[in-house]
């Protein structure tokens, strides 16, 4: 008779109990992270959910395997983890790169909420997230028993708030009443939540000090600068300080030397407009003068500074006159203007025979006079001044030089133009275009469909702010541009005095884009909506546009 040993009626563990566990809470780890963050993430920025998910069970799949059957358990599972952590690394690189600088590293809305969450908490514990540093040094973080540090953590709560926001700059205006701040996104102002006038008084005074002005001061016009750093990066601050009677003001620009500075190719000018411009760098056409208005915010700054870097600075030499350089090309001499000399700097400016000019706000008659005088023999000179429309633009320099032929002699060509904010594209809406708007003279049957803002998004039957423009359904600028390059007929009819002449003459040769005609090309390629563009091109100033019509 056989016997059974008690090994052969015995059930052998061949696996321990416990590894079974690591696997599965590996996994549960990595399930919660895939389907509550990377897919609805993934939705959120666009990002083609079918094939993340995809990667992500055949990254599963394969850390299992490697999981159960590796040779070395305390190998294998490290190895596994290390393969389900690859995709989803890949997926955060390829989401940064699709969604803006203020919002990468984040997987989901939700961290947002709990970034504020955390800031709230830290400010309830006294405790600060931004640290400053000025001309003086870094600024000394009050104590939680001192009473400054009330102010300080009001600065932070106004600064961040706008930071947060995408914000180019903050108006602070101090009065007896109160302190009122706001920001600018897009150029659209957002007001804040007021400060009674005692605390409002001291955090002027308190980002007076970091900048590195004068806070008892309150008359002078003042410039300072300072750093902010904080966990989402360093910021640079350009401060402006001035006061009057009524009311003290202080402008905070946020990292404003960036933000200026724009190629050539994205600030949106037309092809056929860059291509007229660019042939005035060509030696025999390099001379007079090229006008360029606008109204204030309206970027002619970034304009300036971009026609400017089309010149070969190592070729060429170029200066400007500006009464406040907002930021420096290179090889480019920059020169900050008084306004009380600025038509004598730039006599001396011209004396030093540069190839190219750029004299930037000018106002005075006698400025107008030196830049007209050259003409044809000079130097090509790039003038900014401030204007309502073309027409506008055109008349305040003809009364400026207020010489009809030394006016318009050595005119080159004049560029108008406004900003318009930028439709987000993750969220924009599609829309066939109303056949009321053909009676508007818009040439509609040339597309197929426009978009208009969106602002939220749709996610399994879910309406969600969009992550990327934060739900205002645009981000960013770009400039609309109306441009007028003259000739010799054109010439004549200016030097007449009559601009409608000039103007219809101009179009009928093809050297006028009007602002119309360039703002319909934006809208037809979606990069902003209709709605945006009627807006900038209402006319602000109604009250000054009727008296100027009366005048006439």
């Amino acid at each position: 008779m056989n016997t059974l040993t008690f090994a052969e009626t015995t059930t052998v563990f061949l696996l321990s109990p416990w590894k079974p566990i690591l696997i599965c809470a590996v996994f549960f780890a990595w399930g919660w992270v895939v389907s509550t963050h990377l897919e609805k993430d993934a939705s959120d920025a666009h990002l083609n959910v079918v094939k993340w998910n995809s990667i992500h069970l055949g990254a599963a799949f394969l850390a299992l395997a490697i999981m159960l059957f590796g040779v070395n358990f305390y190998v294998a599972l490290p190895v596994g983890f290390v393969v389900l952590l690859a995709p989803i690394l890949a997926y955060w690189k390829v989401r940064n790169s699709a969604v803006s600088a203020q919002h990468q590293f984040k997987l989901r809305t939700g961290s947002f909420k709990a970034a504020r969450e955390k800031r709230k908490t830290a400010k309830t514990n006294k405790q600060v997230t931004m640290k400053f540093e000025g001309p003086n040094g870094p600024m000394k973080v009050p104590d939680k028993d001192d009473p400054n540090i009330g102010v300080y953590l009001a600065v932070e709560e106004l600064i961040s708030d706008a930071l947060k926001h995408r914000a180019s700059r903050t108006d602070i205006r101090l009065t007896q009443s109160g302190c009122q701040s706001k920001y600018l996104v897009d150029g659209v102002s957002n007001n804040q939540e007021p400060i009674v006038a005692d605390l409002g008084a001291k955090v002027v005074a308190f980002i007076k000090e970091i900048a590195g002005t004068d806070p008892k001061d309150v008359r002078r016009l003042q410039t300072g600068e300072f750093d902010i750093s904080s966990a989402s990066g360093t910021t640079h601050v350009d401060l402006t300080a001035s006061g009057s009677s009524s009311a003290y003001v202080l402008r905070l620009d946020f990292d404003r030397a960036e933000r200026v500075l724009r190629t050539w190719e994205s600030i949106g000018l037309m092809p056929k407009q860059r291509e007229l411009l660019d042939q005035l760098k060509q030696p025999e056409l390099r001379h007079g003068v090229v006008l360029f208005g606008g109204q204030s915010q309206s970027g002619l700054t970034t304009t300036s500074y971009s026609i400017l870097s089309q010149h070969d600075s190592y070729l060429n030499n170029i200066v400007t006159l500006e009464k406040q350089v907002l930021a420096t090309l290179e090889g480019i001499t920059h020169n900050t203007a008084d306004d009380d000399n600025y038509a004598t700097q730039l006599q001396t400016v011209i004396r030093r025979d540069p190839e190219v000019i750029l004299a930037a706000d000018l106002t005075d008659a006698e400025a107008a006079k030196i830049v007209s005088k050259p003409g044809k023999e000079g130097p090509l000179i790039f003038v900014s001044m401030r204007a309502t429309s073309m027409s506008d633009l055109l008349s305040k320099w003809a009364g400026l030089v207020s010489n009809p032929r030394q006016s318009f002699e050595g005119l080159q060509a004049v560029v108008y133009q406004k900003l318009v904010r930028k439709l987000c594209e993750n969220c924009r809406v599609s829309y066939k275009p109303s056949p009321d708007l053909a009676k508007q003279g818009l040439p509609i049957d040339t597309v197929e469909q426009l978009y208009r803002k969106g602002g939220t998004i749709e996610h399994k039957n879910k309406t969600n702010p969009c992550p990327i423009c934060e739900g205002l359904g645009y981000i960013g600028q770009i400039g609309v541009f109306e441009t007028l390059f003259l000739d010799n007929e054109t010439r004549k009819y200016l030097i007449a005095g009559d601009l409608k002449g000039a103007l219809t003459n101009a179009r009928r040769s093809k050297r006028l884009i009007r602002l119309q005609d360039a703002g319909w090309k934006i809208v037809a390629e979606g990069q902003t909506s209709l709605e945006e563009f009627g807006r900038v091109s209402k006319k602000k100033d109604s009250k000054k546009t009727k008296k100027s019509a009366t005048k006439s």
